[in-house]
This record gives structure tokens, sequence and C-alpha cells, in this order.
């Protein structure tokens, strides 16, 4: 069986300003999809955060009520640290994805989240 994939970048590369609020991205809308997987990259600048930053993925059914899917993920303190998660699934049933990301102090990081959606099936 073949499946056809589409990949949907919602964080390119964004810094995250140290002790600024919190960034959410666009939303995926997944309507069309079987399944999807998120992806998610937290990368440090020379000298780490004194907090690190974090991401929680939010799912919602209708583009305006949002929810957190699972607790955040928070990234490292130490300099030059890349730290990322990968093949997070995403349920069938949701409809809509982001990210909000932040919360980290001292110093920029920087974010990258895909999410990559199985559209069809043949």
């Amino acid at each position: 069986m073949a499946t056809t994939k589409g990949v949907t970048v919602l964080f390119n590369d964004v810094a995250l300003v140290a002790a600024a609020g919190d960034q959410t991205s666009a939303a995926a809308d997944l309507a069309d999809g079987y399944s999807a997987t998120a992806s998610v990259k937290l990368t440090n600048g020379g000298t780490g955060p004194t907090v690190a930053a974090q991401v929680q993925i939010q799912t919602s059914p209708d583009n305006s009520n949002w929810y957190a899917f699972g607790g955040p993920l928070v990234g490292s303190t130490v300099n030059s640290a890349v730290v990322s998660w990968g093949g997070i699934e995403i349920p069938m049933g949701v409809k809509y994805v982001r990210g909000v990301a932040g919360s980290n102090t001292g110093q920029n990081v920087t974010v990258r989240m895909e999410i990559t959606e199985v559209s069809a099936v043949s």
C-alpha cells in the first residue's frame, strides 16, 4: 500500500527571544488527512538560556478553542544544545494542530516544528 504524505512547517527556525512572550504558530488543518505526526526541535545558541525554552502542542476541533496535547516539550540550558522530538502521533480525530513556544530567559533559542500528514492511501 502506498501513502501520500505532506509536510507543513509551523515554526521555520523562529527565534524565541529571551524573556519575551510566547509565540504561537499558524494552525495546520488536518481535516483531509488520515493521520499526522509532529516533529519539534529546540536549538540553543553558543550560550544556553537560564530557563529552557519549551513547546506546547495544542489541538482544536474548530480552530478557535485550543487544548494542550500532552505536557510541554522542554529544551535544555546547555550551551549549543539541540533537543528534538520526532514521530509524535497526532490522533486521526484531531482537526487542527499548532505549537506555542517560548518561556526561555537569558538567551534566545531557535524553534522548528513540522507536521507530516498522511493525505491519501492507495
